[in-house]
């Protein structure tokens, strides 16, 4: 097989297996990263050099591609899930053309970096960051981090440093390439001058001093949530040896991916204080530890290689040397796995070097299994209900997904379902305010406005003022006492939501109604007006403009 051949095989294997994810809609997070962040809707280099609000997440390349996609396509789905599709594949490529560069001494190391990279192009662990338009960060990151990897080893040193600045402005773990352009160059057998390591750790350690600054003198989010990562509220010896557990469910779903799941949130993964379920996991990650300072030592090289994507993809990620944002996530998984790909490359050599048509028939079945397995996955990421459900299923444990599920179910107007899981995710965990501000909302719907008006108090008393979804419980919570006729209190409410958030249009056309209502038309038309400014779509606000154009000012309604 020539070289084009092969780059040709690769591209069409990674296109092929994802291409049903071209038909799926938004998802999860991608209302949050792409069709609510300013960053993309109205974007401005200013906006993209700026922490979020919501998370405090700093990726302005990330936030780049998806203005670029907003200006080409607005809200329409499809072209986002192209643009994932197409980098994908070419990651793919890279990956390849990295591991045949670093491969170059060992026997049929071009054929070894090809079975790894056609292994990684249909793997289903990479489904979420592949099929989810919000976790590109992964993938653009990877990209540019092999993409720095190749320059560097064909000694482009700008160059190489211009693409590790861009996977860094695309995902902050892009840091792993620190470590791994020196283990690179041991595994070629081909050490760089010093300064050439000293320039890749300096650019790694002016971007974190800049991100620090950035994100308000830490690193990630200001407060990690506890639904989100109960790690994070450990002490840091009972996080390390649970977040140890954690790493061998990752190597579990890499070895056999069958039931996978788009959420690991608080209760679908058992946390254990006892030496009895956490020394085993810490045992085995010392033993692999010891069996990879082995392989350096005995120089073998090409092992240590597949050793060290592998653990220093998850470094930044684990849990291990401070907490993150989030206890597991499978998008995590998309580089490290590379370094799980190129191992069972290795292993499947040492078969081939034994019994050719064993191993390729055994290659060819695996490969399948796989592609199969991507395929399936790719269509639990259609649309939230699809996701949530699969999820669900997964993840029976998880009230985060219970909560989701029964938002979906809430949308079709299926509000008994919506109840159940709202009532289930509250069972679970019963300190979810998003879950009781859903579950006050169906209870309104359904006309239990006193038992609505309770949960909505609630929810919104266990939420600070700082969190994104403050506004629109607030303001939910001003409806339902306007609907009990308690006006005096939602205009005491949405007074103080305006004074703190005066973007949120539900506010100003809700104060409208109220105002309008109450005989002062002059001030209800003003906050009609900025409302529909602030938000064109918003109906209550254009019906009372239209009425009040339509009634004279000096006669409202009594």
């Amino acid at each position: 097989m020539n070289e084009r051949l092969r780059v040709t095989l690769l591209l069409a294997v990674a296109m092929l297996v994802y291409g049903n994810t071209l038909l799926n809609n938004f998802s999860m997070d991608d209302e949050l990263y792409v069709l609510r962040n300013s960053a993309v809707t109205s974007p401005s280099v200013k906006g993209l050099f700026e922490a979020t609000k919501a998370n405090n997440v700093f990726r302005p390349v990330t936030f780049a591609t998806f203005a670029l996609n907003w200006a080409i396509g607005s809200a329409h789905p499809f072209g986002y899930h192209l643009f994932n599709l197409l980098l994908n594949a070419t990651v793919a490529l890279l990956i390849y053309l990295v591991l045949r560069t670093l491969l170059e001494a060992v026997p049929r190391g071009t054929t070894v970096a090809l079975a790894a990279a056609l292994l990684f192009a249909v793997h289903p662990i990479h489904t979420e960051a592949v099929a989810s338009v919000a976790a590109r960060s992964e993938v653009l990151a990877a990209g540019f981090l092999m993409a720095a990897w190749l320059l560097h080893l064909y000694d482009q040193h700008i160059l190489s440093l211009a693409c590790f600045v861009l996977a860094l402005l695309s995902k902050e773990s892009a840091v792993a390439f620190v470590p791994l352009a020196v283990v690179g160059d041991y595994a070629r057998a081909k050490l760089k001058p010093l300064h050439r390591y000293v320039w890749i750790a300096g650019v790694a350690g002016l971007y974190l001093a800049v991100l620090w600054k950035i994100q308000g003198g830490r690193f990630g989010e200001k407060g990690i949530n506890f639904l989100d990562n109960p790690l994070a509220e450990l002490p840091a010896s009972l996080r390390i040896l649970n977040a140890l557990r954690i790493a061998w469910k990752y190597a579990g779903l890499d070895v056999y991916p069958a039931s996978l799941s788009c959420d690991y949130s608080y209760n679908a993964i058992l946390l254990y204080s006892g030496w009895r379920h956490t020394a085993p996991a810490a045992v085995a990650a010392a033993l692999v530890l010891v069996l990879w300072i082995w392989a350096l030592w005995t120089e073998r090289r090409a092992w240590v290689l597949a050793g060290a994507i592998y653990l220093g993809g998850f470094a930044a990620t684990a849990n291990l040397l401070v907490p993150t944002g989030t206890i597991m996530a499978e998008r995590l998984a998309y580089l490290p796995s590379a370094g799980f790909c190129l191992l069972v490359a290795l292993i499947w050599m040492w078969l081939e070097n034994h019994g050719r048509r064993l191993a390729w028939t055994v290659f060819a079945i695996v490969m399948a299994a796989l592609a199969m397995r991507t395929v399936v996955r790719n269509q639990d990421w259609r649309d939230n209900f699809t996701l949530f459900s699969a999820a669900v299923r997964e993840a029976p444990g998880s009230a985060k997904m219970h909560a989701n599920l029964g938002a979906e179910y809430m949308y079709r107007d299926q509000l008994e379902a919506a109840r159940k899981e709202f009532q289930t995710a509250l069972r679970i965990y019963p300190d979810f305010p998003d879950a009781m501000e859903f579950y006050g909302l169906v209870e309104s719907r359904t006309g239990h406005d006193q038992e609505a008006r309770g949960l909505l108090e609630t929810a919104l008393s266990m939420t600070r003022k700082d969190n994104i979804n403050y506004d629109f419980m607030a303001v939910n919570l001003a409806a339902q006492l306007m609907k009990l006729g308690q006006n005096d209190d939602a205009l005491r409410l949405l007074n103080e939501d305006i004074a703190t958030s005066p973007g949120y249009a539900r506010a100003w056309s809700n104060r409208a109604v109220i105002r309008y209502a109450r005989g002062d038309v002059a001030s209800a038309l003003d906050d009609a007006q900025v409302a529909s400014r602030l938000d064109p779509t918003n109906t209550q606000a254009q019906n009372l403009l239209l009425l009040l154009k339509a009634s004279p000012p000096s006669a409202p309604p009594r």
